[in-house]
């Protein structure tokens, strides 16, 4: 990054005339996993089913002991239910409580539990059950020592509530539901909902618009106090939050534990209206309602279509998934778009094995690494992190003008490790110069090298530039590469349309602030503007790092690439050695970026694939800014803590 001073600072002029805890992840969208089908796959292939579409939560109806063993060691996250027709039982005896989480919870060791939901939508005389039977089911996770990882709850229709509209007005109308919810209160545990637009619309006789069902409305609908509605899925959980309010219990979260669309079966239950509805449930969800902004932990209804299931249609055709695994739609579920660069420029960082554990235990499912470090490949094997695989600068003159070369490299690098989600290959890393011709025939090597062994659909072949190929950068619609870079930036980006890749791209506010800290404020380059700092046509910018990528967008354009996206494979914030290189302003940086990408840019909102650099401090590299990019220190102990997901 030594050049980033230099280049930075002839770029971005034109843009603008406490260390604590580890990092926390919690995914924010799951799926539900019914097994009412007798044409259903083996557990082990809906696990994979999963992990290939990167599911990393999931929502399990009973304890089914197939399905237990199938999530040993995949790193799933489970809510478990306790079936309704046990809670009796449980309620009044301990020790089938106790007997119950011996053999479904503590007998299941590599799997990851999270909660578990005592019953589903009990209502009526039985309810008086579900608060005794938490509690026996919470003493025994007690006993066990399992209390902070696993957390007690259980799961409630939406008409424990009455009054909801406007959504402030909303109280329970169920008398089990506050005791409940303060024990909820107590514990640290959330109130699971399932919230459904979809019935909501079908039975309101026309006084619902389909578009404010599907998160469609192109304007407010509801307006309620100071908080404006365009869906009614946020009305209906900050309804679930006034109620708790109401009652008294502010510090309780609310997880929607089921929520989806049917394709076939009732009014407008078709395959776009589902796939309209998922997709923008899972965007939308990152986001959270405008009462409690930030990521709501959200579960889809359901991986299969499940013939077995009884009453209307409907309730069999909510699959995301048909019995033989192909897809009825296709939902994307990576809005949250964040990795973590792996750099290895330090004498004294830990090894690899425990670097993976450490992506694994919180929950970062992307990383970039520079070259193939063999020791990095064979610990990241049988994971489910996506791997962005670099190129050496110094093997591009080679790659480029020998095939044999290339498919050596795959040979050695991505074939020898089956078992590794190869996601992309970066040719080369912020090459200039001379060499920048050795670029695009090394990329095409390569591809082809992975098209003979049927992997060209599968690992995108792209490659690495910096900031300063920008010639022009104000406004960012006038975005366009410089005229030199453009030279061998045109080729390449005809090549990334044709194939389908992304332009991978380094974006630094922190050098475009403090080379032009007369022009730049640190605010906005920071993330933390109060208000729009730059006007461009249609689009407000509040930030420089959506200006900077919306200028690689523009760019883009205007050499033809305009299906092509950007993935920022490098961003950051360091924590010491330069000016205002503060722990402070790095962890606010990284948590706003965070936050930030999944909503994208003004020019392409929607998630933006991003990295952070780096996950540790590099020693060896120059010293300075250079060597606090690190979220971790070698020692693995955090620099600051970071709420990984966004909450």
């Amino acid at each position: 990054m030594a050049q980033k001073y230099a280049l930075a600072k002839a770029a971005v002029a034109l843009l603008v005339a406490v260390i604590t805890s580890t990092i926390t992840s919690v995914e924010s969208i799951g799926v539900c996993y019914g097994l009412l089908g007798d044409n259903l796959p083996e557990p082990s292939d809906v696990i994979s089913l999963y992990q290939s579409n990167g599911i990393g939560e999931m929502r399990l109806y009973n304890p089914n002991s197939d399905v237990l063993n199938a999530l040993k060691g995949s790193n799933i996250s489970l809510t478990v239910g306790v079936p309704n027709e046990d809670l009796e039982s449980f309620a009044y005896n301990a020790s089938a409580a106790a007997d119950w989480v011996q053999n479904n919870i503590l007998a299941y060791d590599g799997v990851s539990f999270k909660y578990i939901a005592v019953g589903n939508e009990i209502m009526g005389d039985y309810a008086s059950n579900i608060l005794p039977a938490m509690t026996n089911i919470h003493n025994a996770i007690l006993s066990a020592g399992l209390q902070d990882q696993i957390k007690v709850t259980t799961s409630v229709r939406f008409d424990v509530l009455s009054n909801t509209s406007p959504p402030s007005n909303s109280v329970f109308a169920v008398s089990y539901i506050g005791p409940v919810t303060q024990f909820l209160a107590n514990t640290g545990g959330p109130l699971l909902v399932n919230i459904y637009p979809y019935f909501s619309y079908a039975y309101s006789n026309g006084s619902i618009p389909l578009d404010f069902a599907l998160f469609t409305a192109p304007d407010t609908v509801v307006y309620d106090q100071e908080y404006e509605y365009q869906n009614i899925f946020d009305a209906m959980v900050d309804s679930v939050y006034y109620a708790m309010e109401k009652a008294g219990y502010t510090n309780v979260s609310v997880v929607v534990s089921e929520s989806g669309w049917p394709s076939y079966g009732g009014v407008n239950t078709t395959v776009e209206n589902a796939q309209i509805y998922n997709q923008n449930l899972i965007t939308h969800a990152a986001v959270g309602t405008p009462k409690r902004p930030g990521n709501l932990e959200t579960y889809i209804f359901a991986m299969f279509m499940e013939n077995l299931k009884t009453g209307d249609e409907v309730e069999r055709n909510f699959g995301l998934f048909y019995p033989d695994q192909s897809p009825v739609y296709t939902v994307n579920f990576n809005v949250m778009s964040i990795g973590i660069c792996n750099g290895l420029l330090g004498n004294n960082l830990p090894p690899p094995n425990e670097v993976v554990d450490l992506y694994n235990s919180h929950g970062i499912t992307s990383m970039r690494i520079y070259s193939p470090d063999h020791d990095t490949l064979t610990a990241v094997q049988g994971t489910n992190i996506d791997l962005i695989l670099g190129v050496y600068n110094e093997d591009l003159a080679s790659l480029a003008s020998d095939l044999s070369a290339a498919h050596a490299w795959v040979q050695n690098n991505v074939l020898q490790y089956p078992d590794i989600t190869f996601k992309y290959i970066g040719v080369g890393n912020e090459i200039t110069g001379i060499d920048t011709h050795y670029i695009l025939p090394a990329m095409e090597n390569i591809y082809n090298a992975l098209s003979l062994a049927g992997l060209d659909s599968k690992i995108k072949v792209s490659t690495v530039i910096e900031f300063g190929v920008i010639g022009t950068s104000y406004p960012p619609s006038a975005g366009a590469f410089s005229s030199d870079s453009i030279l061998y930036l045109g080729p390449i980006v005809q090549f990334l349309s044709s194939t389908g890749a992304p332009l991978f791209a380094n974006v630094y506010p922190y050098f475009g602030y403090i080379n032009n800290v007369d022009v730049v404020d640190v605010n906005y380059a920071l993330f933390t503007s109060p208000g729009t700092v730059v006007t461009d046509g249609e689009y407000q910018y509040q930030n420089l790092f959506d200006a900077m990528v919306d200028v690689l967008h523009s760019a883009l354009e205007k050499a033809g690439g305009d299906n092509v996206p950007v993935v920022v494979t490098e961003t950051g914030w360091p924590s010491a050695g330069g000016l205002n290189a503060t722990v402070q302003n790095a962890k606010t940086y990284v948590e706003k970026l965070i936050s930030h990408v999944k909503i994208g840019t003004p020019k392409r909102p929607g998630a933006l694939e991003t990295y952070i650099f780096a996950m540790f401090n590099e020693n060896e590299k120059p010293t300075g800014v250079e060597q606090h990019w690190g979220l971790y220190y070698p020692n693995e102990h955090p620099v600051y803590s970071v709420n990984f997901n966004g909450y």
